[in-house]
C-alpha cells in the first residue's frame, strides 16, 4: 500500500510556484518528460526585388509547443486536491487535459525557456498499455491563437443620397445591312 505524502506547499505558495515551475494554466503535472518549442518563419517563394522590404515576403507562424507529460497514481500532487476528481490521479489529469481542450479557452504555459499565452490544445495522444497501468504518459500539442484588437470608428450620419434619372434619349435598333444569319452567309460563301 502506497503512502500518500502531504504537499509541502500551501495556497499562498501558488503564485510563487507558477512563476518558477513549468505548468499549464496553473496545473502542475508530476513530470514534464520532454518539451519541444517551435518557432517558424515562412518565407514566400516569390522573387524579391532588390531593395524591397523583406518583411513583406516572410511571416512568423503561430508559436507551437509539444509537452510530454507524466503522471503517477502513487505520488501526491504539488497542490492539494489538484487531480483528485476521479478514482486515480492519472485519469483525473487526462480528464483535465480533455476538458481544457474542449472548452477552447486560451491557456498560459510557463516553461524554463518561455511563457506562452493564448495557447489552445490542438492534439492529445496518450497510450494506454501495461507501462501506464498506474500512470499517464501523454503528448500534448499546443498552438498559439493570434489575437488582435480592432477599433470601431463612428461616422457621422449623412442625409440619404439621391440619384436622379438620366435621360437616355430615344433608343432604336440599328438596321443591319445583311439580315441573314452568320451560318447562312457562310453557306452562301461556300456556294451551298
Amino acid at each position: 500500500m502506497a503512502m500518500y505524502q502531504q504537499s509541502p506547499f500551501t495556497r499562498e505558495d501558488i503564485p510563487q510556484l507558477i512563476g518558477i515551475r513549468t505548468n499549464v494554466e496553473g496545473y502542475f503535472f508530476d513530470a514534464y518528460l520532454k518539451l519541444d518549442h517551435e518557432r517558424r518563419l515562412t518565407i514566400t517563394d516569390h522573387p524579391v526585388e532588390e531593395g524591397a522590404n523583406i518583411t513583406d515576403h516572410a511571416y512568423i507562424e503561430p508559436k507551437a509547443i509539444s509537452i510530454e507529460i507524466g503522471m503517477s497514481d502513487v505520488c501526491s500532487s504539488i497542490i492539494d486536491g489538484q487531480f483528485a476528481q476521479r478514482f486515480s490521479r492519472s485519469v483525473s489529469a487526462y480528464d483535465t487535459l480533455e476538458r481544457l481542450q474542449s472548452e477552447r479557452i486560451p491557456l498560459s504555459i510557463k516553461t524554463k525557456l518561455a511563457t506562452y499565452r493564448n495557447m489552445l490544445i490542438e492534439n492529445i495522444t496518450a497510450p494506454d498499455d501495461f507501462v501506464t497501468r498506474h500512470g499517464l504518459r501523454a503528448m500534448v500539442f499546443f498552438r498559439e491563437i493570434i489575437v488582435v484588437s480592432t477599433d470601431t470608428v463612428t461616422m457621422p450620419s449623412r442625409a440619404p443620397q439621391k440619384t436622379g434619372n438620366t435621360n437616355r434619349g430615344t433608343v432604336q435598333p440599328s438596321a443591319s445591312e445583311d439580315n441573314r444569319s452568320t451560318l447562312r452567309r457562310a453557306a452562301d460563301a461556300l456556294g451551298r
